[in-house]
């Protein structure tokens, strides 16, 4: 069955501009999406991780530091005071790598024996306490809402939910890209089909 060019091509450019328009309206409402998750993200780092990571620092600077300080005391010419080291990854955020886990506590060794030979000479300092869950409940409740908010915003789409508010915007983006891209086309084609109308 033969089809009718010019009704159909009669259609689409009659209709491009409300399919152009309805695709701004949509753009929009994504958009307004895209803000609401992002004051999410904003809401979850600055009130639940970034509060937990610095409760947790204050802690371990302060009242931790002094219980582990007093289990290895300091000995002038021979140790020195203990102290907390903070890794590269402690306060990041990341899915299943976003943590407040990385650190522990040292204490310099200030007079490093050779040893016996061959063996190595003893370490410059010693670890004195690296964390273990159930070690302290006040580390375990911040550890704890911290891996919450931390997943809240990283979880990818599709494993097992969809609430990760970081993917959610990503996901966003690509829909508007998407949608975006449709409605060029949608404009270039007036002029393109109109000149091929009888």
């Amino acid at each position: 069955m033969p089809i009718n060019c010019d009704q159909v091509l009669s259609e689409m450019v009659n209709n491009a501009p409300d399919e152009s328009a309805n695709i701004d309206t949509q753009v929009e409402q994504i958009e307004e999406v895209q803000d609401e998750l992002e004051e999410k993200n904003q809401a979850i780092r600055e009130c639940v991780t970034d509060k937990a990571e610095d409760d947790m620092r204050d802690y371990l600077d302060t009242t931790k530091l002094a219980e582990i300080q007093a289990l290895y005391p300091e000995i002038p010419l021979v140790r020195g005071p203990v102290y907390v080291v903070y890794g590269a990854s402690y306060g990041t955020i990341g899915y299943g790598t976003g943590n407040i886990t990385d650190w522990e506590f040292r204490q310099d060794n200030l007079v490093p024996d050779p040893g016996p030979p061959p063996g190595p000479p003893d370490p410059a300092y010693w670890v004195r306490y690296t964390f273990t869950p159930g070690d302290d409940t006040s580390i375990d409740g911040w550890n704890s809402d911290y891996d919450f908010g931390n997943d809240y915003i990283t979880h990818p789409v599709g494993i097992g939910a969809a609430y990760g508010l970081e993917p959610l915007v990503a996901m966003y983006e690509q829909g508007k890209a998407t949608l975006l891209g449709n409605k060029a086309k949608i404009d270039q084609s007036i002029g393109v089909f109109q000149k091929y109308l009888s």
